[in-house]
């Protein structure tokens, strides 16, 4: 099997944690109004289905975004930073572009606690 494009070391991992913390944690935290959640979690078998419900949802499916958002439904979680994925398609011009209206996935489990950086 090929290596994925974009593969990093977990020396790699934890630098772009630690730069995450110095240049935006306190900020994050500050608009929270509470430590903010660092990191998402979802299972083998959520990923594995979600990527194949977009397959079966979208013929012109050609990847996944991800996004960051800010919870605003459940009260134990409200105003924590949340991480969602939507499939993406390309234009025809070699970029690629999110699909208007298709489903995306959200409600990964937050870290344990919320605030804990790489590695968890």
């Amino acid at each position: 099997m090929p290596k994925p494009k974009g593969m990093i070391t977990a020396a790699k991992a934890k630098e772009l944690n630690d730069n995450w913390t110095n240049l935006r944690a306190d900020a994050n935290e500050t608009a929270a109004g509470k430590p903010d959640n660092r990191s998402s979690w979802y299972s083998l078998e959520d990923m594995e289905n979600f990527l194949k419900q977009i397959k079966e949802d979208n013929s012109n499916v050609n990847g996944v975004r991800f996004y960051l958002g800010v919870e605003t439904t459940e009260e134990d979680k409200k105003g924590l930073t949340t991480i969602f994925m939507v499939p993406t398609k390309d234009d025809g011009k070699g970029n690629n572009q999110d699909i208007p209206d298709a489903d995306g996935m959200d409600r990964g489990a937050v870290g344990v606690p919320p605030n804990q950086g790489y590695p968890n």
